[in-house]
């Protein structure tokens, strides 16, 4: 049976979660808000994000977070799934039988990211800073631009925004010059077909947006890497 997705519904629970998290005063801490939901809540990213991300600011804490972050995810639904990665914490909760899921991940890996506070209707939030979220988008894009074409539209609102990137960040996380590391982005992209590159983010975006996508995507956000690499 196909799935049906409906904005407000899922964006109600995404909240009510954030909002468990960052009011416990022994988990809010602990946890960096980032990637695609935090950059649509805080940033005006114009598409819907669909997923919590994290970064664990505190080590040798993760037993601790794994359990706090189970029992809040529980409170809404039935968690289809939950494991330790060897990166992450991961868990996946299903709130309607033919609802999409949410996936809650925490990435125990420290890249050295950046967080400040943030308020958001009176709770406040430790949310990736602007800078830092653009260094690790790319690092992203970079890993992984031929399967997650949801970083291919970000990567081109960040720079259609003109937002600024901590290169630094980038070129540590990576082992590359930024240079380097946007050179090899637009090889990737190059090859990325425009046939398909609404794949996995098409129920994200209303019709218009789609129509833009296939027309233009790849081709400006093309453009303004090379913009940025002229600029270096």
């Amino acid at each position: 049976m196909k799935s049906r997705f409906d904005f407000g519904t899922h964006k109600d629970i995404l909240i009510r979660i954030l909002k468990d998290i960052y009011t416990d005063k022994s988990l809010g801490p602990m946890l960096g808000f980032k990637g695609g939901t935090a950059a649509l809540l805080f940033y005006g990213l114009d598409r819907f994000s669909v997923d919590l991300d994290f970064d664990l600011l505190e080590t040798k804490v993760e037993d601790l977070v794994f359990e706090k972050i189970e029992q809040i995810v529980s409170r809404y639904g039935l968690i289809k799934s939950k494991m330790k990665k060897h990166y992450t914490l991961f868990f996946e909760l299903s709130y309607g039988d033919l609802d999409r899921n949410i996936k809650v991940e925490i990435n125990r890996r420290n890249f050295g990211s950046a967080y400040q506070i943030q308020n958001y209707f009176g709770i406040t939030m430790l949310v990736i800073t602007k800078e830092d979220m653009f260094a690790n988008k790319l690092c992203a894009f970079y890993e992984r631009a031929e399967r997650a074409n949801r970083d291919i539209y970000d990567v081109w609102f960040f720079l259609q925004n003109r937002w600024t990137i901590h290169q630094k960040l980038l070129e540590d996380r990576l082992g590359l010059t930024f240079e380097e590391c946007i050179k090899i982005c637009i090889s990737k992209l190059e090859k990325v077909s425009e046939k398909n590159i609404l794949s996995g983010m098409g129920e994200l975006m209303d019709s218009n947006q789609k129509k833009w996508v296939k027309a233009n995507l790849k081709i400006e956000t093309l453009f303004l890497l090379k913009v940025l690499l002229d600029q270096k």
